[in-house]
Order: C-alpha cells, then sequence, then structure tokens
C-alpha cells in the first residue's frame, strides 16, 4: 500500500514526486511537491497516514478552476467510479483542503506551485537518470553499447556487401540508394561498352544527366521510362554499375553525347 511506503523521490501512478514537507501535517499523512510526468504541471501529493482515517476505495480525477469574470467556481469530473458517491468525495476534498492549510505559510510550497511545467527535455533526462540508477537500466545501458558497437563495426567493415549482386538488385538496394534524381554513376557515349559488379534497379525516370526521349535507335539506343539506354551484349547478373531491367543489363546514355550525326541518302 502507498501508505506503508516512504517515497524518496520516485514515480507515483502520474507524478513524480520530490521533496517532502517535513514537521507539517503528521495528522494527514506525507505531503510531497511533484509534477505530472505527462504535462510537468506542478502538483502537491498527500499520501494519507492511518490519523487521516481515509484509504482509497475508488479512483476520481476532478478539474477544479476559478475565473474572475464572471465571478464563479468550477468543479469538472474527468473521472468517477460508477457505484461512487459524493461523500466519498467530499471527504477526499477536505483532505487535499488540509493538506494545502498545512504548506500555505510556507515560500517554497508557493514557488512551487506556481512555477511553470517541467520541460519535456527535463522530464526525459530525469527519466533517464533514474533508469541508469537502476539495475534494470544498467542492463539497457549494457545492450545499447552492444548494439550501437556491433552497428559500427557493420558498418566499416562492410559487411552488408556480402550480399550478392542479384540479392542486392531485386531487394532495390543499391550502393548509392540510387533514383532518378540522382546522376548515373557511369554512362555510356551512346555506344555499347563493355561490361565493368552490382547492379541497380532501372529507375522510374531518367537521371539528371541521361539523355532524355527522343531517343537515336540508329545507335543502338532504346527508351525506357522516358531515358535512353543502351542494351548490353549480357544478362544478370549484372556488374556495377549497370541497370538491371527485365532481364536485361542497361547502361544510360550521356546527355552530352551530342546532336545525331548525319546519315548519307543513297540515290
Amino acid at each position: 500500500m502507498a501508505n506503508e511506503k516512504e517515497w524518496r523521490g520516485g514515480r507515483l501512478g502520474r507524478f513524480h514526486l520530490s521533496r517532502r514537507y517535513r514537521n507539517v501535517g503528521e495528522s494527514l499523512g506525507r505531503i510531497y511537491e511533484a509534477h505530472n510526468v505527462l504535462t510537468g504541471g506542478p502538483a502537491l501529493v498527500l499520501i494519507p497516514g492511518p490519523g487521516a482515517h481515509w484509504e482509497s476505495e475508488r479512483s476520481w480525477q476532478l478539474l477544479v478552476s476559478s475565473e474572475v469574470t464572471p465571478p464563479h467556481i468550477a468543479m469538472e469530473m474527468l473521472q468517477f467510479p460508477g457505484s461512487g458517491r459524493l461523500p466519498e468525495l467530499a471527504e477526499l476534498l477536505d483532505l487535499l483542503t488540509s493538506a494545502l492549510e498545512q504548506v500555505e505559510s510556507r515560500d517554497e510550497a508557493r514557488e512551487h506551485l506556481m512555477r511553470a511545467p517541467v520541460g519535456l527535455w527535463t522530464r526525459w533526462l530525469g527519466r533517464a537518470r533514474r533508469l541508469l540508477r537502476s539495475r534494470r537500466g544498467l542492463v539497457l545501458a549494457g545492450l545499447s553499447v552492444l548494439v550501437l558497437g556491433a552497428a559500427l563495426w557493420l558498418g566499416v567493415s562492410g559487411v552488408p556487401q556480402l550480399l550478392g549482386d542479384t540479392e542486392r538488385a531485386r531487394s532495390g538496394k543499391t550502393v548509392a540508394g540510387l533514383t532518378g534524381a540522382d546522376d548515373a554513376p557511369i554512362l555510356a557515349s551512346g555506344h555499347p561498352l563493355g561490361a565493368t559488379p552490382i547492379a541497380y534497379p532501372l529507375p522510374q525516370k531518367p537521371f539528371r544527366n541521361q539523355a532524355k526521349a527522343p531517343c537515336i535507335a540508329e545507335r543502338g539506343e532504346e527508351e525506357i521510362h522516358g531515358g535512353c539506354w543502351v542494351e548490353l551484349a549480357r544478362r544478370p547478373p549484372c556488374h556495377k554499375d549497370h541497370a538491371e531491367y527485365q532481364g536485361k543489363c542497361y547502361l544510360p546514355i550521356s546527355k552530352d553525347r551530342g546532336p545525331q550525326e548525319p546519315q548519307s541518302v543513297q540515290p
């Protein structure tokens, strides 16, 4: 039970408890400064003692507000038990009012309750510190170091390059993640080149430095997805910097290939 544990700072429901107000409210129980771990809002928490003659049987959540214009005080029910009774609610409010009266003359209580909410970064930093101080946190930290070390080793050693040419091409993962918005790694001058290994899937649109349709069929160029390509005398697996498309190997044609040479007309 909550009233059987002496909190020295820590989580209690949706609140994080910090400083306890000493030598006040001994007949009621223990009064703590706290903040809401979700919103960061300052709060006051009472853990009733035996002298309060109260023990929680149902959960309630209230929102109390007051306005100057027009002057009014409101109590909004956020969560209430289906079998709850109003005398229980009145007793709960009496206890909370008594706790507030115990600390109302303390400057530190006013400063705590009137301060700005604890920022998100501060709340996360506090959680991280508490987690690292626990045995579970030490285990998680050790595992994180191992995972990070393994990731760095894989990146440095180049283990992902052990994938075969065909597997890399089929998975859609290229050496540089090539897309139609990039420059092609190698271009053909307008004539088929010898094979030069990991192929990349032929992109859905031309490279920035690739010749675009209309293509020059007389030079062996082929239009695919709006770009000009030359088919290589090779079948997959294609070599490095080649594109693989429908069981064939291709190279993109450079857009700087120059104009088509005039063809002689036979009489």
